[in-house]
């Protein structure tokens, strides 16, 4: 410890005044190097005054000669100011050297034993450890500049080295709280870090410096964040954030120089860096709009390989350049074409599709006959044939395949059917429950506009299916009775109208609704049954387990999975393991990462873990959140975790709750939220006064329980809190005010 040392710095009266002259001279060097308001670094001429530099260099002589007569802590101040003389004059070996023979002293001097407590002492000499430290990093930075550029492997040994001690120099900062510290050092491993060309690392420490520079720093250090963050992005070949980032940079480098004809090196740098960005963008731009201009001129039924070719290159182009919208789009619109086109096998989270025979003739999906669906198809086909069916209710659990069932089955199945009556039946899918509250316009639909265009073609030459699809949706937007009062007025004088029939397709936990639905219209006299009779009802349920294993089966076949039998066994048995039957969401996104990851042995599955379905939904939800950008994750997390409760159900919550909820990370949410909808995970829905989200299904909630959600909005709080109190203590910023310091974060390019 230090007072060990001090006790010691006893020297003989004619060595006093040079001891003196060393420790004032090492305390003032120090001072300085530690003052966060003096940037960039100074060398020792700037520090010290040619009196005090010519008094220093006489005591070190006369120290020189005597070493034995100054303490190990007087030594190690010595050792400190010869290497910082030696750096000053680029001789970095002898620098080093006596760095390194100032640092176990210095080391020492921080050390606590048990039972002692932290004095400002302590850590004042823990600060100026940081110093020492910091120029060690220095010197292996400078050895690996004077390197042989002809073998990098010596320099980046060199380099790595630096970035240690430098690491360890802001650790020592931290762990004493002077973040005004670390704002002044950081940006030195951020140039160590440029030179090993670790892009991913100096993009995640330009984004914490820059949070550290909008608070301590100065015009010229947030311009070389930006130059950084630049930089990174460039060597990713994130062309667009890097031409952006590099126009910041260069603005707020420009907005700090005082004489216009100063034109520092890192000026030339982004400029560099703007200019090659830009060239390679509008390389990548011409790239995507050829790529574009192909997947219109390209029609995919008639080469659905090559159309599928252009959506992977094109997502695969939009997700480097942090697209991640445009990629998600991509993506779900080449998931679709390759299972519309025989080419997948599982769709994942999203509905079935009919599968395109020709141009323009779709059939019923291969799963809807594989998995016994089929006889469902033909009940319902024949109810609506009926003359005793105006009204027919589908209901079942969440993610039993109703929507599957109607979009992929019944809805084909019409197209080729007649009633007895010769009459043509037009199935018409709506899913739309709160656009007739608004002002009519062309892109809203009108309720009296619709039963009107209806009445007129009331003229028996076809039957019109109204198919409500997930009509629980109704419920959750409009929680009052009076709202859902007009939708249920037009479906009574729709089913008066002898050529129209409705389908309505709802969760089983919504059934008692239509209750109220009945009581309101005196529905029983229009449909001759009562609301929840046999005869208005028509219940899907989960898949048995001999179902599971023809589907499988017959994609096997189909799409050439090539799984193996015994896997398909084992597959079906872990998904029918809690219940009896399988749930077709669950059997239809085990089976999309089964695809995905190639898993097609049983010795591939077991390797997942313990409990390898549940392994394989998990990683399906992972690669979702990975579709936001990898510094969009922790943002995506937290959004589907809002969207579940405690009790196991789905909230809807608007835009606003869940930036308020999100606090500081708010302003990624539209993004996420926009890649979650896309992707099937988010339902959007349409309301007034504002849209609402919910989580897709039920069967997501204790998947994206599991994801650490708690954890992370725990994390949220206490940022919050320290937000609050660092607000209330913080001095308004004398270089950059605060109108500014919001703009550049909100320009922070994630």
């Amino acid at each position: 410890m230090t007072d060990k040392y001090q006790a010691k710095d006893v020297a003989s009266p004619d060595n006093n005044s040079s001891i003196n002259v060393v420790e004032n001279s090492v305390n003032q060097i120090l001072t300085n190097i530690l003052d966060p308001n003096i940037t960039p670094f100074q060398n020792n001429p700037e520090i010290l005054n040619i009196t005090e530099r010519q008094k220093l260099e006489t005591s070190i002589t006369s120290l020189s000669t005597n070493p034995e007569k100054a303490s190990p802590f007087q030594t190690a101040k010595l050792e400190f100011i010869l290497g910082l003389n030696e750096y000053n004059n680029d001789n970095i070996e002898a620098a080093l050297a006596h760095f390194q023979k100032s640092l176990p002293v210095w080391e020492d001097s921080t050390k606590i034993l048990p039972g002692e407590v932290i004095t400002q002492q302590i850590n004042s000499q823990r600060e100026s450890l940081g110093v020492v430290v910091f120029y060690i990093g220095l010197c292996y930075n400078r050895i690996g500049d004077l390197s042989d550029k002809s073998d990098k492997t010596e320099a980046n040994k060199d380099w790595q080295q630096a970035q240690i001690n430098i690491q360890k120099c802001l650790d020592i900062f931290t762990q004493v709280d002077r973040q005004e510290l670390v704002a002044k050092f950081i940006s030195k491993k951020g140039a160590v870090l440029k030179k090993l060309e670790a892009w991913s690392n100096l993009y995640q420490l330009a984004q914490n410096a820059l949070d550290l520079h909008l608070t301590y720093g100065t015009e010229e250090q947030i311009a070389e964040d930006y130059g950084f963050l630049a930089e990174a992005a460039m060597h990713e070949s994130k062309w667009a954030h890097a031409s952006q980032l590099a126009e910041l940079a260069l603005a707020i480098q420009d907005q700090s120089v005082v004489d216009p004809l100063e034109i520092s090196q890192n000026q030339n740098s982004y400029t560099s860096i703007l200019a090659e960005s830009q060239n390679s963008l509008h390389q990548w731009q011409t790239t995507v709009k050829q790529l574009e201009k192909a997947r219109r001129e390209t029609n995919p039924h008639h080469d659905p390989h090559s159309y599928i070719s252009i959506l992977k290159a094109l997502r695969k182009l939009y997700f480097e350049q942090d697209q991640y919208i445009n990629a998600a789009r991509i993506k779900e619109e080449q998931l679709k074409i390759e299972h519309q086109y025989g080419l997948r096998a599982f769709v994942g989270i999203n509905q079935l599709q009919p599968q395109q025979h020709s141009e323009k003739e779709v059939i019923i999906a291969p799963e809807i006959e594989a998995s016994g669906r089929l006889e469902d198809v033909n009940n319902l086909v024949a109810r609506i044939k009926s003359d005793d069916h105006k009204l027919i209710v589908i209901y079942g659990a969440s993610g039993v395949g109703k929507s599957s069932l109607l979009n992929a089955g019944l809805i084909p199945a019409l197209l080729e059917e007649e009633t007895k009556h010769n009459q043509v039946i037009l199935p018409i899918l709506l899913r739309v429950y709160t656009d007739w509250i608004r002002n009519p316009d062309s892109t809203t639909w009108n309720l009296e506009y619709v039963l009107s265009t209806l009445q007129k073609s009331n003229d028996g030459h076809n039957l019109k299916v109204l198919i409500l699809d997930q009509f629980e949706e109704l419920f959750s937007v409009c929680p009052k009775t009076e709202q859902r009062l007009p939708l249920y007025q037009f479906l009574f004088d729709c089913l008066n109208l002898s050529s129209v029939k409705v389908i309505l397709s709802i969760q089983v936990d919504y059934l008692h609704y239509l209750l109220e639905y009945d009581r309101l219209t005196n529905l029983e006299a229009v449909i001759n049954y009562e609301i929840l009779s046999k005869e208005t009802l028509y219940y899907v349920d989960d898949f048995s387990p001999n179902q599971a294993e023809m589907i499988i089966q017959s994609l096997n076949e189909t799409t050439k999975l090539e799984l193996e039998s015994n896997l398909i066994d084992e597959i079906v048995k872990d998904l029918s393991c809690e219940v009896g039957t399988v749930r077709p969401i669950e059997l239809q996104v085990v089976g999309r990462q089964l695809e995905v990851e190639a898993v097609t042995s049983l010795e591939k599955y077991y390797k997942l873990g313990d409990n390898p379905h549940l392994t394989l939904t998990i990683n399906f939800l992972d690669e979702a959140i990975k579709d936001c950008g990898f510094l969009n994750e922790r943002i995506a997390i937290l959004v589907l975790y809002l969207l579940t409760n405690e009790s196991g159900t789905r909230p809807l919550k608007t835009r606003a709750e869940l930036g308020s909820d999100l606090l500081t990370e708010a302003n990624k949410l539209d993004l996420v939220l926009d890649v979650l909808v896309a992707e099937g995970l988010v339902l959007l829905l349409p309301e007034l006064p504002e849209n609402r989200y919910q989580l897709a299904h039920d069967y997501l909630i204790p998947l994206v329980r599991k994801q650490e959600g708690e954890k992370l909005i725990a994390e949220l709080e206490l940022e919050r809190d320290i937000a609050q109190r660092k607000l209330l203590s913080e001095k308004p910023h004398n270089l950059i005010d605060k109108a500014i310091s919001s703009v550049f974060r909100w320009m922070r390019i994630d």
